[in-house]
């Protein structure tokens, strides 16, 4: 029996993976990509053109014992010191903006950072046959990833693969900012050639990073609850990348450590590999903790991304990320408004809704398959009063009779005319019962509540009633004056009485009985027939 490769247990179980992506997918499919190594070089020779001196550095550095990560960060701070001197001093030009006193100057930007945005800006494609081939399967994976942390500045990721669809953040704070819905997204963690100052390419860059990786700790956390990661595009001895997955890994749980080897995994290029060679590696957690995880040799991405085309998520992270936006929205306006227009809307239509209109509470999906399993029956009484008096919610008159109103107890006070209006009630039902006890002004304002009128005052014109209820500042007050003087208001007059108390007590309209009353009798002149 052939044994199953790691990237058919991650398809098997159908989660979309989190993509941490390095530098080497985008010297993969851009021309001419630098390294590291290779673009600290290109930016000396921006200023120095004696390859001499950028040797003195580096045998500096050496002669230190540095790393070459901590090589790699010296020599771009003294790049980006010398660089901007050379600049300031007119000894180089960056043809970024006006020529004589660029607009960025003045706002304080880093020539040398406005020199590697503008450079990363214009990387292109390689046009080779192969990996156009592999590109297009690459692309193919939009809706099968769940979403994507990468230290790359360009714009390949966005613009060339995920197409825009994918929301990107760039600034570290962002990371768990108020529009981030953890899926369908991007996060670049060491800045984009579209902000220049967010690069992060100094000592001091670094120092600033290490300090709030932890955000991008919480931010993994978060999505490794719900996906595998997969590593592409760096060396497992990047010590940048490698001090965030033992910080990440510190973090987890016993429970989350036991299937790690499952969705924790590492593609690593190895040149002219045919074939997905797996390899069992282990990493060391900062607390000691020997971690295994599977590293993948491989020259053959497109065999990658065919395995990763084999998941089938129910739903599209985008998708996913729309409808986390709604639900969002919804939650976050229910907690500072009561009114909350209820709408059925199709998983189709999420990018269409509007939400900077009035605040929405929303059954997401196809509005039969909502109907049938939740009806007219679920929702409060306060959206009956409300589509009375304002006419906005587009309830379906055969399913409110036969769902909501069919069994309606006679001691209920619910408005009911504008349901049944034009159709045939039952005899036997206790709708066309509540209808004949309900079936004018003087049943609705029954004479026990007459008596309870006795001491409301009594206006000849609907200014003053207005009036007093303006100095009433008291719901049930207000409702009964509004019911001892319902006699001299038109139609229009008593709507807009009720839009008064549904507007100005919006926690209380729905429980006191005499406003039930008043929207009672503006369903009943209205609608009665």
């Amino acid at each position: 029996m052939v044994k199953s490769s790691i990237l058919d247990e991650l398809v098997k179980a159908n989660r979309m993976p989190v993509l941490f992506v390095g530098s080497g997918i985008s010297k993969r499919y851009l021309f001419g990509y630098p390294s590291w190594e290779e673009l600290l070089e290109k930016s000396f020779e921006k200023f120095e053109t004696d390859p001499f001196q950028y040797q003195k550095h580096l045998d500096e550095c050496r002669r230190k014992k540095m790393s070459d990560f901590d090589m790699n960060v010296y020599m771009g701070t003294l790049i980006e010191e010398q660089f901007n001197a050379a600049f300031y001093d007119r000894k180089i030009k960056l043809g970024i903006g006006n020529s004589k006193n660029p607009s960025w100057v003045k706002r304080g930007i880093s020539p040398y950072k406005m020199y590697l945005a503008d450079f990363f800006k214009k990387q292109k494609l390689n046009r080779s046959p192969k990996l156009q081939d592999e590109l297009v399967k690459f692309r193919a994976l939009k809706n099968k990833i769940s979403a994507i942390i990468t230290t790359n500045y360009d714009t390949f990721l966005e613009q060339e693969v995920f197409n825009k669809d994918f929301q990107v953040y760039v600034r570290q704070h962002e990371l768990f900012s108020a529009d981030s819905y953890n899926i369908a997204e991007i996060y670049k963690i060491h800045g984009s050639a579209t902000d220049a100052e967010s690069i992060i390419i100094t000592q001091d860059d670094y120092e600033l990073f290490r300090e709030s990786r932890k955000l991008i700790i919480a931010k993994m956390l978060t999505l490794f609850a719900e996906a595998p990661i997969i590593f592409m595009g760096y060396s497992m001895t990047d010590e940048d990348v490698r001090g965030i997955i033992e910080d990440f890994l510190g973090c987890l749980s016993d429970e989350q450590l036991v299937d790690i080897r499952k969705h924790f995994i590492f593609i690593s290029y190895k040149k002219d590999e045919k074939e997905l060679i797996e390899i069992e590696r282990t990493i060391v957690t900062k607390n000691g903790v020997e971690i295994p995880f599977v590293e993948i040799q491989t020259d053959n991405y497109a065999k990658v991304y065919e395995k990763l085309g084999q998941l089938t998520p129910g739903i599209s992270p985008i998708r996913v990320r729309e409808t986390r936006k709604v639900v969002k929205t919804i939650v976050d306006q229910s907690m500072t408004s009561q009114d909350a227009e209820s709408i059925i809307v199709g998983i189709d239509d999420l990018e269409n809704i509007d939400l900077s209109t009035k605040p929405l509470a929303i059954a997401i999906g196809y509005k039969d398959n909502i109907l049938n399993k939740y009806g007219y029956g679920r929702f409060e009484d306060s959206q009956i009063y409300e589509d009375i008096i304002y006419d906005n919610k587009n309830f379906d008159s055969a399913a409110m009779c036969d769902e909501r109103l069919r069994g309606i107890p006679i001691n209920r006070l619910l408005p009911v005319y504008k349901y049944v209006k034009g159709r045939e009630i039952p005899k036997d039902s206790k709708l066309y019962i509540y209808i004949q006890e309900h079936n004018s002004v003087e049943k609705i304002i029954a004479n026990n509540v007459v008596k309870s009128l006795k001491n409301t005052p009594v206006f000849d014109t609907y200014d003053k009633l207005v009036e007093y209820m303006d100095t009433t500042a008291n719901c049930r007050k207000s409702a009964m004056a509004v019911l001892k003087n319902i006699d001299i208001l038109s139609i229009e007059q008593l709507r807009n009485t009720c839009k008064y108390l549904f507007e100005k007590y919006p926690n209380e309209y729905a429980s006191e009985t005499n406003t039930k009353r008043c929207i009672m009798c503006l369903d009943f002149k209205e609608n009665y027939k």
